[in-house]
C-alpha cells in the first residue's frame, strides 16, 4: 500500500476537493486527504495525503508557503479577487506611482503582522463556511490572527499589474494582503492570479499534474520526508510493541519534548509521540499492516 504524500498542480478553475475527488477516482487509495485548501481561481502545490500519511497531514499544513501573485492596481473587488464585483476603480497610471512608492509601502507589510480573514473564505465560523454567508449579503465579526510575512518581492511591474512573489506562514490570506497593499497605495487593488510554489521544502519541480497520476508511485514523497525536520529518537523493537499497546516508554535522552519522531532500530518511521518527564507517549503511530 502507498503511504506518503504527493504534491499535486492544481488547475485553475476546480476546487481543491474536486481535484481530491478526481485523485481519489484514479489511485483508489483506502483514505486521502488535502493539506491547505486552495481557492479554484488558484493554482499549483496542493499537498495529497495518502493512507498513513493521512496521520502526518498536520506536520505539513504548519509549514511555511510560497506563492506568486498578479496584483491588478486601481480596483477593488468584493472578493478581493476577479470573480467578484468591482466596487471602486480609479483609472491610475503607474509613472504617478513609481517604484519607489511601491518599495516603501511593501517594506512595511515583512514580518509579523494582525490579519482579519476574508469573508469569502472556506473558514468556518459555528460550522458554517464564512463564503456561505458573504454570498447571503451576511457580514459577521472575524477574529483577527497572526501572521508572519517572511519576503514580498516584486518580479515585475506592467502598466497596471504587479507580479508579487511572496513567503508566508501558514493561515496567510494572499487576497487579503493584496487588497491591504492596494489601499496603503491609495488605488486599491486585487488579486488577479494566484499560484502556490512551495509548501515547506516540498519545491515546484517535484509537482505533478492530474494526467500523470498514472505514475503516483515515483512521485510519492515517503512518510520520513514529511517530518524530516523533527527531533527523532531510536526504540527497540520491544518498545515499539509496548507503545503500540498504548503503554509508555523510559528514555533517559530527553526530559520533555511536545512532538518528537520515533524510529524503529532500523531507523524506520513508526509514529509521532511526545515525551513527558522522560516517558514517551505515543501521539500517532503508523500502521503499516494493513
Amino acid at each position: 500500500m502507498i503511504n506518503g504524500v504527493f504534491l499535486l498542480d492544481k488547475p485553475k478553475n476546480i476546487t481543491s476537493n474536486k481535484a481530491l475527488y478526481l485523485v481519489k477516482k484514479k489511485v483508489s487509495p483506502k483514505k486521502a486527504g488535502i493539506v491547505g485548501i486552495l481557492d479554484p481561481l488558484a493554482s499549483g502545490m496542493l499537498p495529497i495525503v495518502i493512507n498513513e500519511g493521512t496521520k502526518l497531514a498536520k506536520y505539513i499544513e504548519n509549514k511555511d508557503k510560497e506563492y506568486v501573485a498578479v496584483a491588478k492596481l486601481g480596483y477593488v473587488s468584493t472578493t478581493g479577487d476577479s470573480e467578484g464585483i468591482i466596487t471602486s476603480s480609479k483609472n491610475i497610471t503607474l509613472n504617478k506611482l513609481t517604484n519607489k512608492d511601491i518599495e516603501e509601502v511593501i517594506e512595511k507589510f515583512i514580518g509579523p503582522q494582525k490579519q482579519t480573514p476574508p469573508m469569502y473564505s472556506g473558514l468556518k465560523i459555528n460550522g458554517i463556511k464564512l463564503y456561505k454567508l458573504a454570498r447571503k449579503g451576511i457580514n459577521v465579526n472575524r477574529k483577527s490572527r497572526d501572521i508572519y510575512i517572511y519576503d514580498l518581492k516584486i518580479e515585475s511591474i506592467n502598466n497596471d499589474e504587479i507580479i508579487f512573489r511572496i513567503s508566508c506562514s501558514k493561515g496567510t490570506y494572499i487576497r487579503t494582503l493584496i487588497e491591504s497593499i492596494g489601499k496603503s497605495l491609495g488605488v486599491g487593488a486585487y488579486t488577479k492570479d494566484l499560484r502556490r510554489i512551495r509548501v515547506g521544502t516540498f519545491i515546484e519541480k517535484n509537482m505533478i499534474t492530474l494526467q500523470d497520476l498514472t505514475n503516483i508511485d515515483e512521485c510519492i514523497i515517503p512518510l520520513e520526508k514529511m517530518v524530516s525536520d523533527m527531533t527523532s529518537i531510536t526504540i527497540s523493537s520491544k518498545e515499539c510493541q509496548t507503545l503500540k499497546y498504548g503503554q509508555k516508554v523510559y528514555t533517559k535522552l530527553y526530559k520533555n519534548i511536545e512532538e518528537i519522531v520515533i524510529k524503529n532500530e532500523n531507523f524506520n518511521l513508526i509514529g509521532v509521540g511526545t515525551i513527558i518527564n522522560n516517558y514517551i507517549h505515543s501521539k500517532r503511530l503508523i500502521n503499516f499492516d494493513e
